[in-house]
């Protein structure tokens, strides 16, 4: 259990935007905490982290998490801060490039795609605030 587990618990998934929430170093090499059970393999981490410096693979061929194909729509910045959006259906990926940290988050079919992404944009902006 990492140090960022129960924050990921209580306040990423606890709040009911996101069902499940991933924190990874920025290479995509190193899961750094789980907010729920999550598991991406270091191929789909590496390649979800690559795609925010080269979008291009990604977005013709779709981002993998725990082996479902999300496709990637858009890279957006928001207060300087690059998320992520890979639906599928009305079910989705949105994930926020921090400092030195990816949050990877899911949100499910019962949760508006905005929602989750106002949500994940301000937990960005709280990891941010603690240098990840």
């Amino acid at each position: 259990m990492s140090a960022w587990d129960g924050y990921l618990t209580e306040h990423v998934v606890g709040s009911g935007h996101v069902d499940k929430a991933l924190l990874i170093d920025q290479t995509g090499q190193a899961v750094w905490g789980k907010g729920s059970e999550v598991e991406m393999t270091p191929q789909e981490m590496n390649s979800l982290a690559f795609a925010f410096n080269d979008a291009s693979t990604a977005q013709k061929e779709g981002i993998l998490v725990e082996g479902e194909k999300y496709i990637l729509t858009t890279i957006l910045d928001i207060d300087n801060i690059p998320i992520m959006h890979c639906p599928k259906g009305k079910q989705g990926i949105i994930a926020a490039k921090c400092t030195t940290s990816i949050l990877v988050t899911h949100y499910n079919e019962s949760t508006p795609a905005q929602s989750a992404l106002s949500h994940v944009v301000g937990q960005a902006k709280h990891l941010i605030g603690y240098k990840l």
